[in-house]
């Protein structure tokens, strides 16, 4: 835990800088950054990448700066906001190539900037978290006489809701255009890789996801799909067995399951050792409801070939608590820690565990834990709001909520949960334009219309409380029969014929 405090207080005093300094250039870098504690080891370091080693790799295995459980990559960052020293370092240096070692406060830096094209540095939008995907509501909170019959729905994330591997490329949102935002960029980005990889041009897709990190250091299967194109690049797996891994998955964005599954199974008569397929498509087998029978697949062919993959125990987890199973979730999803303690979403679904099982102290620490490896991860502020909620502390929720909306201003069910926190506090014209701003985003999202209807009704706004609940019912949802009942005495009389 030590460690990672001290990489989030790195990542500050990297940036630290004031607004005047702001307000020189917006000119933003693709930067990486490796720290470590001994010289020679950061001379070694050097080395090696100037060699052509992975950053990211070495990142992972070596560096205890901010960002070194996702390779070091920070993003794009403000080039006036860096240290003079890192400016200097920076200067003239070409794309690709270390920096030299810098002692710091921390120990000894190695920066590298990544390739943008058609710029000498990148210049493009701060990284920010996808969009999430509205999840089922759950009740929450009461309120006196008419409130007491008016039950507030809360957007509580399902167990799987941020799961792993990544498996699709999520459409955009509905309503403001956000078709610049940089975790689309991201994702455009990680799709023409994915065609790059099914032509066998790697080396595009290499760049490809490459920049992807760069508008979205947090954009999970970039990481992945980053990870295994520099493998079939050093000849560690074939060919022809990643071109069937890109066609899967492009056949996931196209949604065509039984396609993907096809493709993913297929790759391991291309290549024996290549166990990426075999993950992916247990995953797909899970999404059928053949939960054995992808177990099996995980069990017996991806941990027999790589037993160490943190990725296959957090999907054994959200298999096992989709059973219904939590103990044996939570053994899987510790395990998954024991092997990689920077696996943020491995943190993130115990978390859930915790949180659905409402064990509010265990599921704080994960949250946290998640946030401190993870400060992209909109979806761990939403529901560490949640969790300060139900353990009474409003003004730590609201600031965990607003933290979620300001990395995810699309997020429809943390502008919900803000909206039915203000309903509590009686800020009641606040959370009807919460529950506004929900239904932009997202326009079919009935709890927030059920939710305006009992706002509405706690004004005594009785003509908007109907038109919202109406909307609300006729999407198919159940409005709480107490607020139904406050309301109808106060509907239109029919006029008489």
């Amino acid at each position: 835990m030590k460690l990672r405090l001290v990489a989030i207080l790195g990542l500050v005093l990297l940036l630290a800088v004031s607004s005047s300094a702001m307000a020189q250039s917006d000119e933003k870098v693709d930067l990486g950054i490796i720290t470590v504690k001994q010289k020679d080891l950061a001379n070694r370091l050097a080395k090696e990448l100037a060699d052509g080693a992975s950053f990211e790799t070495l990142a992972k295995r070596n560096s205890v700066g901010p960002a070194s459980f996702r390779g070091g990559r920070l993003g794009k960052v403000p080039y006036t906001r860096l240290r003079s020293e890192y400016r200097a370092a920076l200067k003239d240096l070409p794309p690709g190539k270390p920096s030299k070692v810098i002692p710091t406060e921390e120990g000894y830096t190695i920066l590298m900037r990544f390739d943008q094209p058609g710029q000498a540095s990148a210049s493009a939008a701060a990284p920010a978290a996808p969009a999430a995907k509205a999840a089922p509501a759950a009740k929450a909170g009461s309120f006196k006489g008419l409130e007491s019959s008016t039950r507030f729905s809360s957007s509580e994330p399902t167990l799987d809701s941020a799961g792993a591997p990544p498996t699709s490329v999520s459409p955009a949102p509905a309503g403001p255009s956000v078709s610049d935002a940089p975790y689309l960029v991201a994702r455009r980005k990680v799709l023409a890789g994915v065609e790059a990889m099914i032509a066998g041009n790697l080396k595009q897709a290499e760049s490809n996801f490459s920049q992807a990190l760069g508008d979205n250091p947090r954009e999970d299967s970039a990481v992945f799909l980053l990870e295994m194109t520099r493998q079939a690049l050093s000849g560690k797996v074939k060919l022809a067995a990643v071109k069937l891994f890109g066609e899967g998955f492009l056949a996931i964005t196209e949604n065509d399951a039984a396609l993907a599954l096809q493709k993913f199974t297929a790759c391991k008569t291309a290549d024996p050792n290549f166990w990426q397929g075999e993950l992916f498509a247990a995953n797909m087998l899970a999404g059928e409801g053949k939960i054995q029978e992808a177990k099996n697949l995980i069990e017996k062919e991806v941990l027999t070939r790589n037993p160490s993959s943190a990725r296959a125990y957090v999907t054994l987890g959200l298999m096992a608590a989709e059973g219904g199973n939590i103990k044996q979730a939570r053994e899987y999803l510790e395990r998954a820690v024991q092997l990689n303690p920077d696996f943020a979403q491995a943190h993130y679904q115990l978390a859930m565990i915790a949180f659905h099982s409402r064990d509010f102290q265990t599921a704080e620490r994960q949250f946290k834990l998640t946030i401190a490896l993870d400060p992209y991860n909109d979806q761990a502020f939403n529901t560490l709001g949640m969790v300060y909620l139900y353990t009474n502390r409003p003004n730590e929720s609201e600031e965990m909520y607003k933290k979620a909306l300001s990395l995810n201003p699309n997020y429809p069910d943390a502008h919900v949960n803000l909206g039915n926190l203000y309903v509590a506090q009686k800020k009641l014209n606040q959370a009807i334009d919460e529950y506004v701003k929900a239904l932009a985003i997202e326009p079919n999202f009935a709890p927030a219309y059920s939710n305006m209807a009992g706002a509405y009704a706690l004004k005594g706004d009785w003509n908007e409380a109907a038109a919202a609940a109406d909307k609300a019912l006729k999407m198919g949802y159940r409005v709480p029969q107490g607020l139904l009942d406050a309301i109808a005495p106060h509907r239109a009389k029919p006029q008489a014929k």
